[in-house]
């Protein structure tokens, strides 16, 4: 679509306060056991049917969504994905796919052709068994994922590389754009800071201040930073596997559930999606007068996360910080740097 008329859409979506896009999380279940992940759980007990994701998206659909990310967990770990891709397809939606690429066989290849997404993204731990497997602690998990690129490759099928770097394999981390590069294969992007506390409430996977510092000046594109309030809760949700509606998937609690509620009363009414909406940059007390501010890219749900207050910002100061240590700048003695725990 062209870029002008798709900004004038978006731009009259926002003032009708209707959702652009949609994360489907169709299962907490996977196939990899990654030290990061976020998800709360893997035993969910009554993950949505197809008759329900078939409502829910029927709903989407009448609601003026346009594009739909289907994730996990690990998509492919649902034994029904493909039915339930299939009826986001029928529809029309946009589709991208989230995925490890591990389970990716033959058969799977086939199914996505029919889908046909556009885009799949794929995430990537590590340039070999020893750094990979690292990161999902499951013993040859490497060849698999390799495998699944290479079937994705030859397919035609357009996909994306993501790296993910953590403290446990940034040593690897050029050999990880090296390997994509050899390959051929394209990055979604070269690195992301931003990392959300795992399901164990751990976070000793994250990068050092000097390791990230690093990877900015490694990716300088990364350094940039616009000081705005995210889109949390105004263009996107997101449906978990039971049918929770969150506002992010950072967010961990949800606004409704739609199998209480329809979609859109969700969305129009629940007091968190209003709260959310509410919020102005000028609450941000601490960040007002910060001198970070050009650097920083505020997370109100990782906030959240980290503090236990939406306004109240830690990881997102660190972040900042080690953005100007990149550029060149030094920070003063005021500004709070917190640590890694």
């Amino acid at each position: 679509m062209d870029k002008p008329l798709y900004a004038y859409v978006l731009e009259k979506y926002r003032q009708r306060n209707i959702p652009v896009t949609a994360v489907f999380e169709l299962t907490y279940g996977c196939n990899l056991n990654c030290i990061h992940c976020y998800n709360p759980t893997r035993s969910q007990t009554r993950d949505l049917s197809l008759e329900e994701i078939a409502d829910a998206a029927e709903q989407m659909r009448r609601m003026g969504i346009m594009d739909i990310t289907l994730t996990g967990g690990e998509l492919f770990y649902r034994r029904d994905w493909y039915e339930a891709a299939e009826i986001f397809s029928r529809i029309g939606f946009t589709i991208t796919v989230f995925t490890n690429a591990v389970l990716i066989d033959d058969k799977v290849i086939a199914q996505l052709t029919q889908i046909d997404p556009l885009l799949i993204e794929v995430s990537l731990y590590g340039s070999s068994p020893e750094y990979y497997e690292r990161i999902t602690r499951v013993k040859g998990s490497f060849a698999r994922f390799v495998n699944g690129l290479e079937l994705l490759k030859k397919s035609g099928l357009n996909f994306v590389l993501k790296p993910v770097v953590l403290r446990q394999n940034f040593q690897d981390y050029e050999a990880m754009l090296a390997f994509a590069d050899s390959k051929g294969y394209r990055l979604r992007f070269r690195f992301s800071p931003c990392l959300l506390p795992s399901g164990r409430h751990r976070n000793d996977f994250r990068l050092s201040d000097g390791e990230m510092v690093e990877l900015f000046r490694h990716a300088p594109e990364q350094a940039e930073a616009v000081f705005a309030k995210c889109g949390i809760g105004q263009g996107g949700l997101v449906v978990g596997p039971t049918g929770d509606i969150r506002p992010c998937v950072a967010y961990p609690t949800a606004a409704g559930n739609i199998r209480e509620q329809t979609l859109e009363v969700i969305w129009q009414e629940s007091p968190l999606f209003k709260e959310l909406r509410d919020i102005s940059m000028d609450e941000l007390e601490n960040c007002r007068l910060c001198n970070l501010k050009q650097y920083c890219e505020p997370c109100l749900a990782l906030n959240l996360l980290e503090t236990g207050d939406l306004l109240k910002p830690s990881e997102n100061c660190r972040i900042a910080a080690n953005r100007k240590l990149a550029k060149g700048g030094v920070l003063d003695e005021k500004q709070s740097q917190p640590r890694v725990h």
